[in-house]
């Protein structure tokens, strides 16, 4: 991997693992034993997954970029005084700065269903979101793998809004990676991405101790 150069990925929706049903049911709040005893829900799911199959665009940009520290702090190629992600990224000298989506036609998709259907626009929401989440996972072990070549491991990935990192920082970070020129990927004055199905994170890169990587 080229340091401080934007590269990107695309992926078939064959390369991204299977959808986890359980993992879309607590995105949609329907969690719990009982919750679909008539099968109403697994129903409205399974149709959403025939509906968006095929339709969906897997897409990743990021940069492997080298970070220094002054005492506990890292200095970022951003500004950032988040303890949140110092901790998560702590005894790293690079990190990885990425965004990926699954495109705009989920967001089409819920938008008409939201004029049929309350619940099939929720189980949309909720399926889109595992999606794109199967995106990021896909993504971060693609990049372990490659890590392990260099005797190196990655951290966690830690994305703005969580925890004390601001979700300011969307905004550079898509200074960085030239999200709309690379995946399609835009940011407005509210920090809101459209595509909305569509994630920004960082996670540390570090040497390796010899043991698994189970990130």
């Amino acid at each position: 991997m080229s340091e401080n150069v934007i590269l990107t990925k695309k992926y078939g929706a064959q390369q991204i693992k299977p959808v986890d049903e359980n993992e879309v049911r607590r995105y949609a709040g329907y969690s719990g034993k009982g919750i679909d005893e008539d099968g109403a829900l697994t129903d409205v799911l399974r149709m959403v997954e025939k509906d968006l199959s095929g339709r969906l665009s897997y897409r990743v940009c990021y940069r492997r970029m080298p970070i220094s520290w002054e005492e506990e702090t890292p200095v970022m190629p951003f500004y950032c005084k988040s303890k949140n992600l110092a901790s998560c990224i702590k005894g790293c000298y690079e990190i990885i700065v990425f965004a990926a989506t699954i495109g705009i036609e989920a967001d089409r998709y819920i938008a008409k269903s939201q004029k049929l259907s309350p619940l099939r626009a929720l189980i949309a929401q909720a399926y889109s979101a595992e999606r794109v989440e199967a995106l990021c996972d896909k993504f971060c072990c693609e990049i372990r793998e490659l890590l392990k070549e260099e005797m190196l491991c990655a951290t966690a990935r830690f994305s703005p809004g969580y925890g004390d990192l601001p979700l300011k920082t969307q905004a550079d970070i898509f200074r960085l990676l030239d999200c709309g020129r690379q995946i399609g990927v835009y940011l407005n004055e509210s920090l809101l991405m459209s595509p909305s199905k569509s994630v920004t994170a960082i996670f540390g890169i570090k040497k390796s101790n010899g043991k698994a990587d189970t990130q």
